[in-house]
Protein backbone atom coordinates (compact mmCIF):
# COMPACT_ATOMS: atom_id res chain seq x y z
CA UNK A 1 0.00 0.00 0.00
CA UNK A 2 1.30 3.65 -0.78
CA UNK A 3 1.74 5.85 1.74
CA UNK A 4 4.27 8.89 2.27
CA UNK A 5 5.40 10.51 5.11
CA UNK A 6 3.75 13.61 7.30
CA UNK A 7 6.60 15.42 6.75
CA UNK A 8 7.52 15.42 3.37
CA UNK A 9 4.26 16.00 2.32
CA UNK A 10 4.18 19.17 4.54
CA UNK A 11 7.64 20.21 3.16
CA UNK A 12 6.42 19.97 -0.87
CA UNK A 13 2.91 21.59 -0.36
CA UNK A 14 2.31 24.61 -2.41
CA UNK A 15 -0.77 25.92 -4.87
CA UNK A 16 -1.44 24.68 -8.11
CA UNK A 17 -1.90 27.48 -9.28
CA UNK A 18 1.99 28.14 -9.15
CA UNK A 19 2.80 24.79 -11.60
CA UNK A 20 3.88 25.47 -14.95
CA UNK A 21 3.06 24.20 -18.20
CA UNK A 22 5.88 24.61 -20.25
CA UNK A 23 9.46 23.48 -19.17
CA UNK A 24 11.98 25.67 -21.92
CA UNK A 25 15.35 25.19 -20.98
CA UNK A 26 18.33 26.97 -22.29
CA UNK A 27 18.25 27.52 -26.56
CA UNK A 28 20.62 24.97 -26.89
CA UNK A 29 18.72 22.19 -25.24
CA UNK A 30 15.65 20.31 -26.24
CA UNK A 31 12.33 22.33 -25.34
CA UNK A 32 10.16 19.70 -23.42
CA UNK A 33 6.62 20.15 -23.29
CA UNK A 34 5.15 18.93 -19.54
CA UNK A 35 1.57 19.17 -18.29
CA UNK A 36 0.05 20.67 -15.35
CA UNK A 37 0.67 17.56 -12.41
CA UNK A 38 4.16 16.93 -14.34
CA UNK A 39 3.58 13.43 -14.78
CA UNK A 40 3.86 13.44 -18.62
CA UNK A 41 7.15 15.34 -20.56
CA UNK A 42 7.38 15.18 -24.32
CA UNK A 43 10.57 16.49 -25.95
CA UNK A 44 9.26 18.63 -28.92
CA UNK A 45 11.56 20.60 -31.64
CA UNK A 46 9.91 23.88 -31.15
CA UNK A 47 6.73 25.63 -29.80
CA UNK A 48 5.07 28.06 -31.91
CA UNK A 49 2.85 30.59 -30.41
CA UNK A 50 0.65 32.28 -33.52
CA UNK A 51 -1.26 35.54 -32.85
CA UNK A 52 -3.42 35.65 -35.70
CA UNK A 53 -4.94 32.96 -37.98
CA UNK A 54 -2.46 33.89 -40.75
CA UNK A 55 0.24 33.34 -38.48
CA UNK A 56 -1.18 29.99 -37.80
CA UNK A 57 -1.90 29.01 -41.71
CA UNK A 58 1.96 30.01 -42.22
CA UNK A 59 3.00 27.91 -39.65
CA UNK A 60 0.69 24.60 -40.64
CA UNK A 61 1.57 24.97 -44.11
CA UNK A 62 5.49 24.95 -43.83
CA UNK A 63 5.47 22.16 -40.79
CA UNK A 64 7.77 19.63 -42.08
CA UNK A 65 7.10 17.48 -39.02
CA UNK A 66 4.03 16.34 -36.73
CA UNK A 67 2.08 19.08 -35.10
CA UNK A 68 0.17 18.62 -32.04
CA UNK A 69 -1.91 21.23 -29.84
CA UNK A 70 -1.66 23.62 -26.97
CA UNK A 71 -4.28 24.95 -25.20
CA UNK A 72 -4.21 25.26 -21.01
CA UNK A 73 -1.99 22.49 -20.91
CA UNK A 74 -4.38 20.37 -18.42
CA UNK A 75 -4.20 17.22 -20.24
CA UNK A 76 -2.46 15.18 -18.30
CA UNK A 77 -0.89 12.00 -20.62
CA UNK A 78 0.90 13.68 -23.54
CA UNK A 79 -2.01 14.64 -25.30
CA UNK A 80 -0.58 17.94 -26.21
CA UNK A 81 2.65 17.15 -27.56
CA UNK A 82 4.46 14.56 -29.82
CA UNK A 83 8.22 13.63 -29.84
CA UNK A 84 10.26 15.82 -31.73
CA UNK A 85 7.53 17.25 -33.06
CA UNK A 86 5.80 21.16 -33.66
CA UNK A 87 3.73 22.55 -30.29
CA UNK A 88 0.88 24.81 -31.19
CA UNK A 89 0.34 27.20 -28.45
CA UNK A 90 -3.07 28.65 -29.36
CA UNK A 91 -3.61 30.81 -25.90
CA UNK A 92 -2.82 34.01 -27.63
CA UNK A 93 -5.65 33.53 -30.48
CA UNK A 94 -8.52 34.29 -28.35
CA UNK A 95 -10.22 36.62 -29.63
CA UNK A 96 -14.18 36.67 -28.46
CA UNK A 97 -15.34 37.76 -32.49
CA UNK A 98 -19.09 38.11 -32.06
CA UNK A 99 -22.04 38.29 -29.17
CA UNK A 100 -25.48 37.35 -30.42
CA UNK A 101 -27.40 38.66 -26.90
CA UNK A 102 -30.66 37.96 -28.69
CA UNK A 103 -30.17 34.65 -30.01
CA UNK A 104 -28.12 33.91 -26.85
CA UNK A 105 -25.09 32.60 -29.02
CA UNK A 106 -21.17 33.96 -29.03
CA UNK A 107 -18.53 33.41 -31.47
CA UNK A 108 -14.90 32.92 -29.99
CA UNK A 109 -11.67 31.86 -30.84
CA UNK A 110 -10.59 28.66 -29.75
CA UNK A 111 -7.51 30.36 -27.59
CA UNK A 112 -9.98 32.31 -25.16
CA UNK A 113 -10.86 30.98 -21.83
CA UNK A 114 -13.87 30.21 -20.30
CA UNK A 115 -13.30 33.28 -17.65
CA UNK A 116 -13.04 35.35 -20.82
CA UNK A 117 -16.05 34.38 -22.15
CA UNK A 118 -18.02 34.61 -18.63
CA UNK A 119 -16.26 38.14 -18.28
CA UNK A 120 -17.90 39.06 -21.74
CA UNK A 121 -21.47 37.39 -21.41
CA UNK A 122 -22.43 38.32 -17.51
CA UNK A 123 -23.74 42.19 -18.15
CA UNK A 124 -26.21 40.39 -20.82
CA UNK A 125 -27.10 37.89 -18.08
CA UNK A 126 -26.11 35.61 -20.31
CA UNK A 127 -24.63 31.98 -19.08
CA UNK A 128 -22.69 29.58 -20.31
CA UNK A 129 -24.69 26.23 -20.86
CA UNK A 130 -21.32 23.46 -20.47
CA UNK A 131 -17.77 23.94 -19.22
CA UNK A 132 -15.47 22.27 -17.04
CA UNK A 133 -15.92 22.76 -13.75
CA UNK A 134 -13.22 25.57 -13.27
CA UNK A 135 -12.90 28.40 -16.16
CA UNK A 136 -9.01 28.41 -16.51
CA UNK A 137 -9.11 26.20 -19.55
CA UNK A 138 -9.46 27.32 -23.07
CA UNK A 139 -12.48 26.87 -25.11
CA UNK A 140 -11.00 24.21 -27.93
CA UNK A 141 -9.01 22.28 -24.98
CA UNK A 142 -12.65 21.94 -24.02
CA UNK A 143 -13.93 21.32 -27.61
CA UNK A 144 -10.77 18.75 -28.40
CA UNK A 145 -11.97 16.54 -25.12
CA UNK A 146 -15.54 17.04 -25.35
CA UNK A 147 -16.31 18.12 -21.62
CA UNK A 148 -19.29 17.65 -19.83
CA UNK A 149 -20.24 19.33 -16.39
CA UNK A 150 -22.96 18.81 -13.77
CA UNK A 151 -25.85 20.32 -15.57
CA UNK A 152 -28.92 17.62 -15.85
CA UNK A 153 -30.00 19.98 -19.14
CA UNK A 154 -27.29 19.19 -21.98
CA UNK A 155 -24.86 16.68 -21.65
CA UNK A 156 -21.62 17.14 -23.39
CA UNK A 157 -20.49 20.26 -24.69
CA UNK A 158 -20.61 19.22 -28.48
CA UNK A 159 -24.88 19.60 -27.61
CA UNK A 160 -24.09 23.08 -27.15
CA UNK A 161 -22.24 23.99 -30.54
CA UNK A 162 -23.58 25.28 -33.06
CA UNK A 163 -20.39 25.18 -35.12
CA UNK A 164 -16.68 25.38 -35.32
CA UNK A 165 -13.96 26.61 -37.83
CA UNK A 166 -11.45 24.02 -38.33
CA UNK A 167 -7.87 24.33 -39.97
CA UNK A 168 -6.93 21.46 -41.88
CA UNK A 169 -3.26 20.20 -42.36
CA UNK A 170 -2.84 22.28 -45.91
CA UNK A 171 -3.65 25.22 -43.80
CA UNK A 172 -7.11 25.58 -45.31
CA UNK A 173 -9.90 27.06 -42.54
CA UNK A 174 -13.21 25.05 -43.33
CA UNK A 175 -16.69 25.47 -41.59
CA UNK A 176 -18.30 22.45 -39.90
CA UNK A 177 -21.32 22.15 -38.47
CA UNK A 178 -24.31 19.35 -38.25
CA UNK A 179 -24.75 20.00 -41.88
CA UNK A 180 -22.30 20.68 -43.55
CA UNK A 181 -19.19 19.03 -43.15
CA UNK A 182 -20.63 16.95 -40.22
CA UNK A 183 -18.13 14.24 -40.21
CA UNK A 184 -15.77 16.72 -39.56
CA UNK A 185 -17.63 18.54 -36.54
CA UNK A 186 -18.40 15.01 -35.30
CA UNK A 187 -13.91 14.29 -35.22
CA UNK A 188 -12.97 17.52 -34.28
CA UNK A 189 -14.82 17.96 -31.29
CA UNK A 190 -13.50 15.02 -29.01
CA UNK A 191 -11.15 14.42 -31.23
CA UNK A 192 -8.00 15.55 -29.22
CA UNK A 193 -6.90 17.51 -32.26
CA UNK A 194 -6.06 14.94 -34.25
CA UNK A 195 -8.06 15.82 -37.59
CA UNK A 196 -7.28 19.57 -37.75
CA UNK A 197 -7.04 22.50 -35.26
CA UNK A 198 -10.23 24.52 -33.74
CA UNK A 199 -9.79 27.67 -34.64
CA UNK A 200 -13.21 29.02 -33.55
CA UNK A 201 -17.00 28.15 -32.15
CA UNK A 202 -20.16 29.16 -32.39
CA UNK A 203 -21.46 28.16 -28.99
CA UNK A 204 -25.02 28.39 -27.35
CA UNK A 205 -25.69 30.34 -24.55
CA UNK A 206 -28.70 30.21 -21.60
CA UNK A 207 -30.19 32.68 -18.85
CA UNK A 208 -27.54 33.43 -15.69
CA UNK A 209 -30.02 33.03 -13.02
CA UNK A 210 -30.35 32.62 -9.08
CA UNK A 211 -29.57 29.13 -8.13
CA UNK A 212 -29.91 27.96 -4.41
CA UNK A 213 -27.44 25.39 -3.05
CA UNK A 214 -29.36 22.38 -1.07
CA UNK A 215 -27.01 19.28 0.32
CA UNK A 216 -27.44 16.79 2.32
CA UNK A 217 -25.66 13.77 3.41
CA UNK A 218 -26.50 10.32 2.27
CA UNK A 219 -25.46 6.83 2.23
CA UNK A 220 -23.80 5.93 -0.59
CA UNK A 221 -26.26 2.60 -0.68
CA UNK A 222 -29.05 5.07 -1.11
CA UNK A 223 -27.25 6.75 -4.12
CA UNK A 224 -29.74 5.74 -7.08
CA UNK A 225 -33.00 6.64 -5.49
CA UNK A 226 -31.62 9.73 -4.56
CA UNK A 227 -30.81 10.77 -7.75
CA UNK A 228 -34.41 9.12 -8.74
CA UNK A 229 -36.02 11.99 -6.90
CA UNK A 230 -33.04 14.84 -8.62
CA UNK A 231 -33.76 13.76 -11.73
CA UNK A 232 -37.30 13.89 -12.00
CA UNK A 233 -37.16 17.28 -10.23
CA UNK A 234 -37.43 20.10 -12.68
CA UNK A 235 -36.14 22.26 -10.69
CA UNK A 236 -32.56 21.06 -10.68
CA UNK A 237 -30.28 22.45 -12.82
CA UNK A 238 -26.98 20.76 -11.57
CA UNK A 239 -25.96 17.77 -9.31
CA UNK A 240 -23.46 15.76 -8.08
CA UNK A 241 -22.98 13.60 -5.11
CA UNK A 242 -19.51 13.77 -3.29
CA UNK A 243 -18.07 10.54 -1.22
CA UNK A 244 -15.05 10.61 0.71
CA UNK A 245 -12.13 8.59 2.18
CA UNK A 246 -11.26 5.89 3.90
CA UNK A 247 -14.23 3.59 2.67
CA UNK A 248 -16.63 5.53 0.63
CA UNK A 249 -20.07 4.35 2.45
CA UNK A 250 -21.22 8.28 3.04
CA UNK A 251 -21.30 10.83 0.78
CA UNK A 252 -23.32 14.65 0.08
CA UNK A 253 -25.64 15.04 -2.45
CA UNK A 254 -25.64 18.85 -3.40
CA UNK A 255 -28.13 19.75 -5.84
CA UNK A 256 -28.50 23.55 -7.29
CA UNK A 257 -32.20 24.44 -7.81
CA UNK A 258 -34.05 27.42 -9.65
CA UNK A 259 -35.21 30.21 -7.63
CA UNK A 260 -36.76 32.95 -6.30
CA UNK A 261 -35.12 33.94 -3.24
CA UNK A 262 -32.98 36.51 -2.38
CA UNK A 263 -28.98 36.29 -2.86
CA UNK A 264 -27.13 35.15 -0.53
CA UNK A 265 -24.14 36.72 -2.09
CA UNK A 266 -24.40 39.45 -4.73
CA UNK A 267 -21.30 38.58 -6.71
CA UNK A 268 -21.15 37.58 -10.25
CA UNK A 269 -17.79 35.97 -10.06
CA UNK A 270 -15.64 34.34 -7.56
CA UNK A 271 -12.43 36.20 -7.47
CA UNK A 272 -10.44 35.88 -3.90
CA UNK A 273 -8.56 32.90 -3.78
CA UNK A 274 -6.26 33.87 -0.31
CA UNK A 275 -10.47 33.50 1.79
CA UNK A 276 -9.52 29.46 0.72
CA UNK A 277 -6.52 29.75 1.69
CA UNK A 278 -7.37 28.05 5.14
CA UNK A 279 -10.18 25.95 4.62
CA UNK A 280 -8.14 24.21 1.54
CA UNK A 281 -4.55 23.66 3.73
CA UNK A 282 -7.31 22.22 6.36
CA UNK A 283 -8.41 20.08 3.85
CA UNK A 284 -5.55 19.28 1.81
CA UNK A 285 -4.12 17.90 4.91
CA UNK A 286 -6.87 15.70 5.73
CA UNK A 287 -6.83 14.10 2.18
CA UNK A 288 -2.89 13.36 2.91
CA UNK A 289 -2.99 11.66 6.44
CA UNK A 290 -4.42 8.74 6.82
CA UNK A 291 -4.32 9.00 10.70
CA UNK A 292 -6.98 12.55 10.03
CA UNK A 293 -9.42 10.83 7.35
CA UNK A 294 -11.72 10.13 10.04
CA UNK A 295 -12.32 13.90 10.01
CA UNK A 296 -13.72 13.43 6.26
CA UNK A 297 -17.56 12.61 7.53
CA UNK A 298 -17.49 15.63 9.85
CA UNK A 299 -15.99 18.36 7.19
CA UNK A 300 -18.39 17.01 4.71
CA UNK A 301 -21.20 17.26 7.25
CA UNK A 302 -20.08 21.09 7.34
CA UNK A 303 -20.55 21.27 3.98
CA UNK A 304 -23.69 20.48 3.52
CA UNK A 305 -25.33 22.57 6.22
CA UNK A 306 -24.22 25.59 4.03
CA UNK A 307 -27.31 27.27 2.67
CA UNK A 308 -26.60 29.96 -0.69
CA UNK A 309 -28.34 31.64 -3.29
CA UNK A 310 -25.99 32.74 -6.01
CA UNK A 311 -26.01 33.43 -9.71
CA UNK A 312 -25.03 30.80 -12.16
CA UNK A 313 -22.26 32.61 -13.41
CA UNK A 314 -20.60 32.50 -10.04
CA UNK A 315 -21.18 29.38 -9.54
CA UNK A 316 -19.21 28.36 -12.81
CA UNK A 317 -16.72 30.85 -11.84
CA UNK A 318 -13.67 28.20 -9.86
CA UNK A 319 -10.59 28.73 -10.70
CA UNK A 320 -7.86 25.73 -10.52
CA UNK A 321 -6.43 28.05 -7.64
CA UNK A 322 -9.57 27.53 -5.32
CA UNK A 323 -8.95 23.72 -6.12
CA UNK A 324 -6.88 22.97 -3.39
CA UNK A 325 -2.89 23.58 -2.46
CA UNK A 326 -1.07 19.90 -3.37
CA UNK A 327 2.03 18.81 -3.89
CA UNK A 328 4.01 18.18 -6.87
CA UNK A 329 7.20 15.89 -5.41
CA UNK A 330 7.16 13.58 -3.86
CA UNK A 331 3.49 13.45 -4.87
CA UNK A 332 0.87 14.94 -7.61
CA UNK A 333 -2.58 15.26 -7.83
CA UNK A 334 -4.20 13.85 -10.58
CA UNK A 335 -7.46 13.00 -12.20
CA UNK A 336 -9.46 9.68 -13.70
CA UNK A 337 -12.68 9.41 -15.10
CA UNK A 338 -15.17 6.34 -15.87
CA UNK A 339 -18.62 5.96 -16.87
CA UNK A 340 -20.89 3.52 -16.04
CA UNK A 341 -24.46 2.92 -16.87
CA UNK A 342 -27.10 4.25 -15.03
CA UNK A 343 -28.30 0.79 -13.64
CA UNK A 344 -25.15 -0.86 -12.64
CA UNK A 345 -23.43 2.02 -10.48
CA UNK A 346 -24.17 0.32 -7.10
CA UNK A 347 -22.17 -2.81 -8.61
CA UNK A 348 -19.77 0.07 -9.76
CA UNK A 349 -19.25 1.39 -6.68
CA UNK A 350 -18.65 -2.04 -4.60
CA UNK A 351 -16.42 -2.38 -7.42
CA UNK A 352 -14.41 0.84 -7.11
CA UNK A 353 -14.13 0.07 -2.91
CA UNK A 354 -12.52 -3.27 -3.71
CA UNK A 355 -9.93 -1.88 -5.59
CA UNK A 356 -9.15 1.18 -4.01
CA UNK A 357 -8.82 -1.19 -0.46
CA UNK A 358 -6.91 -3.84 -2.45
CA UNK A 359 -3.77 -1.47 -3.89
CA UNK A 360 -3.75 1.05 -1.39
CA UNK A 361 -5.40 4.27 -3.84
CA UNK A 362 -5.06 7.55 -2.42
CA UNK A 363 -8.27 8.37 -3.32
CA UNK A 364 -8.67 12.42 -2.13
CA UNK A 365 -12.18 12.93 -4.03
CA UNK A 366 -14.94 10.95 -5.29
CA UNK A 367 -17.59 12.75 -7.49
CA UNK A 368 -20.92 11.21 -9.56
CA UNK A 369 -22.10 13.45 -11.71
CA UNK A 370 -25.02 12.27 -14.75
CA UNK A 371 -23.67 12.44 -18.29
CA UNK A 372 -27.01 11.90 -21.49
CA UNK A 373 -26.27 9.53 -23.98
CA UNK A 374 -23.61 11.68 -26.36
CA UNK A 375 -25.10 10.69 -29.94
CA UNK A 376 -23.04 13.17 -31.89
CA UNK A 377 -19.35 12.71 -31.06
CA UNK A 378 -16.96 9.91 -33.02
CA UNK A 379 -15.01 9.38 -30.23
CA UNK A 380 -18.25 9.52 -27.67
CA UNK A 381 -17.08 8.27 -23.98
CA UNK A 382 -21.24 8.48 -22.83
CA UNK A 383 -21.87 5.65 -25.54
CA UNK A 384 -25.05 5.49 -22.88
CA UNK A 385 -26.75 6.82 -20.20
CA UNK A 386 -24.40 7.33 -17.57
CA UNK A 387 -22.66 7.94 -14.02
CA UNK A 388 -19.25 9.91 -14.56
CA UNK A 389 -17.32 8.86 -11.45
CA UNK A 390 -14.48 11.70 -11.42
CA UNK A 391 -11.59 10.39 -9.26
CA UNK A 392 -9.09 13.36 -7.86
CA UNK A 393 -5.98 11.09 -6.54
CA UNK A 394 -2.53 11.54 -5.17
CA UNK A 395 -0.13 9.69 -6.64
CA UNK A 396 4.27 9.24 -6.75
CA UNK A 397 5.45 11.82 -9.50
CA UNK A 398 8.49 8.71 -10.02
CA UNK A 399 8.55 6.00 -12.71
CA UNK A 400 8.02 3.40 -10.20
CA UNK A 401 4.79 5.40 -8.67
CA UNK A 402 3.06 5.95 -12.36
CA UNK A 403 3.65 1.80 -13.14
CA UNK A 404 1.89 1.18 -10.09
CA UNK A 405 -0.96 4.07 -10.56
CA UNK A 406 -1.37 1.80 -13.75
CA UNK A 407 -1.24 -1.10 -12.65
CA UNK A 408 -4.56 -0.47 -10.72
CA UNK A 409 -5.99 1.72 -13.47
CA UNK A 410 -6.01 -1.46 -15.93
CA UNK A 411 -7.48 -3.48 -13.09
CA UNK A 412 -10.19 -0.73 -12.78
CA UNK A 413 -10.49 -0.22 -16.65
CA UNK A 414 -11.13 -4.33 -16.74
CA UNK A 415 -13.70 -3.96 -14.00
CA UNK A 416 -15.51 -0.73 -15.61
CA UNK A 417 -15.54 -2.75 -19.33
CA UNK A 418 -17.33 -6.06 -17.93
CA UNK A 419 -19.76 -3.50 -16.86
CA UNK A 420 -20.20 -2.20 -20.10
CA UNK A 421 -19.02 1.37 -18.96
CA UNK A 422 -16.03 3.50 -20.65
CA UNK A 423 -13.00 5.63 -19.43
CA UNK A 424 -12.23 9.04 -20.03
CA UNK A 425 -8.88 10.24 -22.20
CA UNK A 426 -7.50 13.41 -21.46
CA UNK A 427 -5.19 11.66 -18.29
CA UNK A 428 -2.75 9.30 -17.85
CA UNK A 429 -2.44 6.87 -20.47
CA UNK A 430 -2.89 3.37 -18.56
CA UNK A 431 -4.92 1.57 -20.43
CA UNK A 432 -3.53 -1.35 -23.07
CA UNK A 433 -4.44 -1.04 -26.47
CA UNK A 434 -7.14 -3.77 -26.10
CA UNK A 435 -8.17 -2.26 -23.88
CA UNK A 436 -8.57 1.27 -25.83
CA UNK A 437 -9.93 -0.52 -28.71
CA UNK A 438 -12.59 -2.41 -26.50
CA UNK A 439 -13.79 1.14 -25.00
CA UNK A 440 -13.37 3.78 -28.41
CA UNK A 441 -14.08 1.00 -31.06
CA UNK A 442 -14.95 3.92 -33.06
CA UNK A 443 -11.62 5.49 -32.94
CA UNK A 444 -11.24 3.74 -36.63
CA UNK A 445 -14.02 5.55 -37.84
CA UNK A 446 -11.78 9.05 -36.18
CA UNK A 447 -8.66 7.56 -38.44
CA UNK A 448 -11.09 7.24 -41.64
CA UNK A 449 -12.09 10.75 -40.94
CA UNK A 450 -8.92 11.86 -40.19
CA UNK A 451 -6.84 10.25 -43.84
CA UNK A 452 -9.49 12.71 -45.47
CA UNK A 453 -8.94 15.77 -44.20
CA UNK A 454 -5.22 15.17 -42.76
CA UNK A 455 -4.21 12.50 -45.69
CA UNK A 456 -0.15 13.00 -44.63
CA UNK A 457 -1.10 12.38 -41.10
CA UNK A 458 0.59 15.58 -39.94
CA UNK A 459 -1.77 16.08 -36.73
CA UNK A 460 -0.41 13.67 -33.86
CA UNK A 461 0.05 13.43 -30.37
CA UNK A 462 0.85 10.73 -27.66
CA UNK A 463 -2.83 9.62 -27.67
CA UNK A 464 -1.97 9.12 -31.72
CA UNK A 465 1.54 7.26 -30.88
CA UNK A 466 0.07 4.95 -28.46
CA UNK A 467 -3.39 3.92 -29.62
CA UNK A 468 -3.07 4.07 -33.47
Amino acid sequence: MIRMSSLLLLLSIHTASNTSMLFVPKAQRAIVVVDKTRLTSVRVRKIERPKTVAQLQKIVREAQVPISIIGAGYAQGGQIAYPDGLAIDMTFLNTITNLDVHNKRITVQAGATWKAVQRCIDPHNLSVRVMQSYNDFTVGGALSVNVHARDLAYGPIINTVESIEVMLADGSLVHADRQQNNDLFCAAIGGYGLVGIIVQATLLLTENIPLERQARCIAMADFSQTFADVHTDDSAVFHNTESYPPYFTQGVSIIWRTTKKPLTNTQHFQTSITKYLGPRTLEVLVRHLPSLHHTRPWMYQMKGSSAQVVWRNYEMSYTIGQLAMHTQFPTTMTLQEYFIPVEKIQQALDMFRTVFQEYGVNVLNFSIRHVPQDTSSIMAYAQQESFACVLYINVFNTQSGRDYACMWTQKLIDNIIQLGGTYYLPYLMCATREQFNTVYPNFKQLIAVKKKYDPTTKFKNMLWRQYA
